[in-house]
């Protein structure tokens, strides 16, 4: 039977081919006769020729990516400095009107987890909705959050419990959306470097709030110090929203400025991944077998333990240094950038040097994942189990050990993270929602276990939180072992390539592809009655 087709298949059809050869296939429009076709090779100069990162408008959707993450990272960080000035502690300058106690504190800061917990059901429908709406939303929810906490968090810790949950809310919108994003706009070659850059804005924001937010404490002549921190991280998250919201696009197709070169590159890279459209409604996610799948799982367990001494280094480290250090308000501020900065640096260089190895040395994914990975969760291991051996006389000692902690943890980007993006582009929220809702739950046990630990000392006629450098040695030997545990589990059951469940099945493509078939069949044979006419 002669098949009646409207494509031919030529050359360059897939996404990211090594840089020394030519893509195998594509397909591409073909005029024919209804006789039949034939395969042809497509026109060289019909190709989407390669479109450079720099200048380009996927990295300007990058950067505002970047900024959304500033915006968030300001305001879930605000908090590890603001707290310290919100409550009464009368040592090293410290002092606050609020009266929370221990049990308290730790639900505020668990609050923010709490409200992360929403990225299981924002995940499943990252992949379906808008990805720029649900961008734009988690602006709006950090932007109320932050306006509403020192308005009522007097009245009531409740109030900024329910402030933080917003804060969590949106980060559980936000981070889904951002690698659905990045598989809509980057090909697979560039998604490391991609995420890289994306993230970065979690270590830029906290760079910036940590040493403002301590600075804002000893004003109280602005706004009466703390609650200018939050005033602050709102006005941060609007202005940033008034340019996502002209510029971003969920898709290069619905980007305007975009340029033709640009867009059919990135469209004819990503175009065997097999994405489909957010459209698709009869889309079936293969929930079993991303439940059976050994890499996804031993990439979620690889998270969780990276994500845990985070949570203590990125929430935890001004009340160290208060407690333990010794460090004054702004004093404290400022050396707790330190550590963020070196994680910044660390993970984008090493996310640029991941993608030139697998591009430019050919070498293995999956293997330069694994290396990284097992590079960062042994030397942030060991670099926190000798923080506890300083005391406040060898303070800067301790801080460098924390900064070499955040230098092995930029690793985990081109490691764990890179592969929880590569192993099924088209379910990249999905997998997002249920990896982060773990983290959340155990971020939350964290916070609670940290302040647990962490109890009150009296001084003198004063009740106040204040750790002993003992409860905080508890605090960051449990951090330094669950860091340790992916070096053996990741090594040995992850995987950074695409797995055989990716590929989405679903019934109208299914259905489309049936009808196209019988309608070829028909349309074949009447040609040939024709003919044989």
């Amino acid at each position: 039977m002669v098949m009646d087709a409207r494509f031919a298949i030529g050359s360059s059809a897939c996404l990211d081919p090594p840089p020394a050869h030519n893509p195998i296939f594509r397909i591409v429009a073909h005029q024919g006769n209804d006789n039949g076709h034939y395969i042809q090779d497509a026109d060289p100069e019909e190709e989407p020729e390669p479109a450079v990162m720099f200048p380009s408008m996927r990295l300007l959707v990058a950067a505002l990516l970047c900024c959304c993450f500033i915006a968030l990272s300001v305001s879930t960080s605000n908090m590890a400095v603001a707290l310290i000035c919100m409550t009464s502690c009368p040592i090293h300058g410290y002092g606050g009107e609020l009266r929370w106690k221990p049990d308290e504190e730790g639900y505020v800061l668990a609050a923010q987890n709490a409200g992360s917990l929403l990225m299981l059901l924002t995940g499943m429908f990252a992949d379906r909705l808008n990805g720029k709406l649900m961008v734009c939303l988690s602006l709006i929810l950090v932007i109320i959050g932050n306006g509403m906490l020192p308005l009522m968090a007097p009245s009531s810790f409740w109030y900024a419990v329910i402030a933080r949950l917003l804060v969590g809310a949106s980060d559980a919108c936000l981070m889904p959306a951002t690698n659905s994003l990045i598989t809509r706009w980057f090909p697979q070659a560039e998604r490391a470097a991609a995420i890289g850059l994306i993230t970065g804005g979690r270590q830029i924001g906290t760079l910036f709030i940590l040493p403002t937010a301590g600075y804002l404490c000893t004003r109280k002549d602005i706004l009466n110090g703390w609650p200018a921190i939050f005033y602050l991280s709102a006005a941060i998250s609007l202005l940033i929203a008034l340019f996502w919201i002209p510029i971003g696009a969920d898709k290069p197709g619905k980007q305007c400025c975009i340029s033709q070169r640009e867009r059919l590159y990135v469209e004819s890279r990503i175009a065997c991944e097999s994405i489909g459209k957010r459209s698709d409604r009869s889309r079936r996610v293969p929930y079993r077998q991303m439940i059976r799948s050994t890499p996804l799982l031993a990439a979620v367990f690889a998270l969780v333990c990276h994500e845990y001494p985070l949570v203590i280094m990125l929430q935890f480290l001004p009340n160290y240094m208060r407690d333990v250090l010794g460090f004054a308000p702004t004093r404290n501020g400022l050396m707790s950038t330190l550590p963020i900065a070196c994680l910044f640096i660390s993970k984008t260089l090493s996310s640029s040097l991941s993608s030139y190895l697998t591009t430019k040395r050919k070498m293995d994914k999956t293997f330069v994942c694994k290396v990284f990975n097992g590079v960062a969760s042994a030397g942030l291991s060991a670099s926190i189990l000798i923080v506890p051996l300083f005391n406040k006389n060898e303070a800067y000692l301790a801080v460098g050990s924390l900064s070499l902690a955040m230098i092995f943890a930029g690793l985990h980007t081109p490691g764990v993270q890179t592969s929880l993006v590569q192993l099924a582009p088209p379910f990249s929220g999905v997998i997002t929602g249920w990896s982060f809702f773990v983290v959340a739950w155990f971020g939350i046990a964290n916070k609670i276990l940290t302040k647990h630990i962490v109890q009150h000392e009296k001084r003198g006629l004063t009740l106040y939180v204040l750790g002993s450098s003992e409860e905080w040695g508890i605090v960051l030997r449990v951090a330094g072992v669950v860091a340790a545990l992916p070096v053996v589990v990741f090594s040995l059951y992850g995987s950074a390539e695409k797995q055989h469940w990716a590929a989405p099945s679903s019934k109208s493509s299914v259905y489309s592809l049936s009808n196209s078939s019988r309608k070829t069949s028909t349309v074949s044979r009447k040609s040939a009655i024709t003919n044989n006419n």
